[in-house]
């Protein structure tokens, strides 16, 4: 048994404690969480650390295969942009750069305090570290037809890189997702909105780009995706965003991930909220400003109380797998945010998300949700600093 105080705990499922202590076995499970040292906690036993206590942070949006891609593809080049130099930067790696980079960003999520995540699995390079089960995934296997032609060849795919994922976990689901509004196609969409059971994940609203399309069926997307080939001539604009557009494709009952939300408005988040209580807005502030140097309006998400969790995106289009990092981001650009909040974010909101609630995101009797030790705080305003950083305890 262990007992563990610094300047302040932050059970995520109640307001911080100054000074408390958290007990876990030895296991790392927790078994209670007290305002103080208590009777029958012998002093010598007590672990004191300055700084913050927090559980584990979740990671609700990442591709981990794409690890190996670290400062390979120009900044703030615009969505459009990021695609092209993506397609081509991909095809430059070997397998064994691409299998050293998986384990490199694994590590540097484990280091980073960072307990579960949802990944992006599009190929099976990553199954041979997950089943070293070194952290919890969440996996997602994204769908790209862009034109209903392509549903068939596409479906055959996915369900290749699903079997597999079952050949390492055989209780896996076929956790099919389309990738973003703009790559897939209404056949697709219906599909995956079909599958029950399951949470979906989507790439929403990065670029201005994608709205443009929807709304006036112009813009860059369309004009990159023209130059490869496609031919856009029987697609139809729907006169309204493209999270207006596909979202009743997604069944009100699953959680859903809206992953970016870089141009998502008050219009569209009321719209998201009305529709369904299972919304979740994934936030990867590093990836945007890689991409398209702009963050989301968080105030106006605070404002319609909606449910934001963190992401960190890939090595692709960001500088470190940390969440941390994350947070860091947007308290410099957003210091009104309360650490209380972006921790909620960070930790119980992700585990809500990814249906892992009753195991990770807060220190609750009977969870197993790690101990992070949060460092070079400014314990005056109980904020985050430019060198803050974390240690993982548990």
């Amino acid at each position: 048994m262990r007992y563990l105080t610094a300047d302040y705990v932050f059970p995520i499922s109640q307001p911080p404690i100054k000074n408390g202590v958290v007990v876990i076995d030895d296991e790392g499970r927790i078994l209670d969480v007290t305002l103080s040292v208590v009777e029958g906690q012998s002093l010598n036993k007590i672990e004191y650390y300055n700084g913050i206590l927090c559980p584990g942070f979740i990671n609700t949006h990442c591709h981990l295969e794409l690890s190996h891609m670290k400062g390979a593809i120009p900044e703030k080049t615009g969505l459009a942009g990021f695609i092209k130099d993506f397609i081509a930067a991909r095809k430059t790696f070997s397998l064994e750069q691409i299998e050293n980079g998986i384990a490199a960003g694994e590590k540097e999520m484990l280091e980073n305090g960072i307990v579960a995540a949802g990944d992006i699995c599009n190929v099976s390079d990553t199954f041979k570290q997950k089943a070293k089960q070194n952290l919890v995934y969440y996996n997602f296997i994204e769908g790209f037809d862009f034109f209903p032609e392509n549903f068939s060849g596409e479906y055959t795919r996915m369900v290749n890189v699903a079997e597999e994922l079952k050949k390492i976990f055989p209780e896996a689901k076929n956790n099919f997702v389309p990738h973003a509004p703009y790559s897939v196609s209404v056949l697709l969409f219906r599909f995956i909105g079909e599958e029950p059971d399951k949470i979906i994940s989507i790439h929403n609203q990065e670029s201005a780009e994608e709205n443009l399309m929807f709304r006036e069926k112009r813009g860059k997307i369309i004009e990159f995706f023209s130059l490869m080939g496609m031919d856009f001539s029987n697609w139809k604009a729907s006169g309204k965003s493209s999270l207006q557009t596909v979202l009743n494709y997604f069944p009100k009952k699953n959680n859903v991930l809206l992953v970016h939300n870089t141009f998502t408005d008050a219009e569209d988040i009321k719209f998201a909220e009305a529709y369904s209580k299972n919304i979740y807005w994934v936030t990867c502030p590093n990836a945007n400003l890689y991409i398209e140097n702009k963050l989301p309006n968080y105030n106006l998400f605070i404002a319609a109380e909606a449910k934001i969790t963190i992401g960190t995106d890939s090595l692709a289009s960001n500088y470190s797998l940390s969440i941390l990092d994350e947070l860091k981001t947007i308290s410099q650009k957003f210091p009104e945010i309360n650490l209380e909040m972006l921790l909620q974010w960070a930790t119980l909101n992700g585990a809500k998300a990814l249906g892992l609630q009753n195991e990770l995101g807060s220190f609750e009797k009977g969870k197993k949700p790690g101990v992070l030790l949060l460092e070079n705080i400014n314990l005056d305003t109980v904020s985050l600093t430019s060198e803050s950083k974390v240690k993982r305890l548990v």
